[in-house]
C-alpha cells in the first residue's frame, strides 16, 4: 500500500507538473496576444491622428473656399443689380428719345451720333400711317 501511495504522489506531481506548464504556456500566450492587441491598437490611434489632422486640413479649406464663393457670390449679385440698372437706364433713355421724337414730329434728318435705333424708325413710321389715317 506504501508503494500505491507513491506511485499515487508521483502521478498527483506529474499531474500538477503538467497542469502548471499548461498553465505557464496559457499565460505566455496570452502575454503574447496581448502585445499584438497593444500594436495594433498603437497602429489604430497613429491612424486615427493622421485622419483627425487630414479632415481639420480639408475642413480648413472648405470653409476657407465658403468664404470665398460668398464673396464671390455677392460680387455677381452687386453686378447684376448694377446691370439691371443700366439697361432700365439705357431703356427709359431709349424711350424718352423715341417719344420725344415722334411728339415733335422730328424727321430722319439727325447728327450721326444721333441716329434713330430700328426700334424708333418703325415707332415714327407706325405714328406717320396713322396720321395719315386719321387725316
Amino acid at each position: 500500500m506504501y508503494i500505491d501511495q507513491f506511485w499515487i504522489g508521483v502521478l498527483i506531481a506529474g499531474l500538477l507538473t503538467v497542469g502548471i506548464v499548461f498553465l505557464l504556456l496559457q499565460v505566455q500566450k496570452m502575454k503574447h496576444g496581448q502585445l499584438m492587441l497593444q500594436r495594433e491598437k498603437q497602429a489604430l490611434e497613429s491612424r486615427l491622428k493622421s485622419l483627425e489632422s487630414k479632415i481639420e486640413f480639408l475642413n480648413t479649406g472648405s470653409v476657407g473656399i465658403g468664404q470665398r464663393l460668398m464673396t464671390a457670390e455677392k460680387r455677381l449679385n452687386k453686378a447684376l443689380e448694377r446691370q439691371d440698372d443700366l439697361v432700365h437706364s439705357n431703356n427709359d433713355q431709349l424711350f424718352r428719345r423715341q417719344a420725344d421724337r415722334v411728339l415733335k414730329g422730328r424727321e430722319v434728318e439727325t447728327v450721326e451720333d444721333d441716329v434713330p435705333s430700328r426700334s424708333e424708325a418703325k415707332l415714327m413710321a407706325l405714328v406717320s400711317k396713322q396720321k395719315m389715317k386719321s387725316t
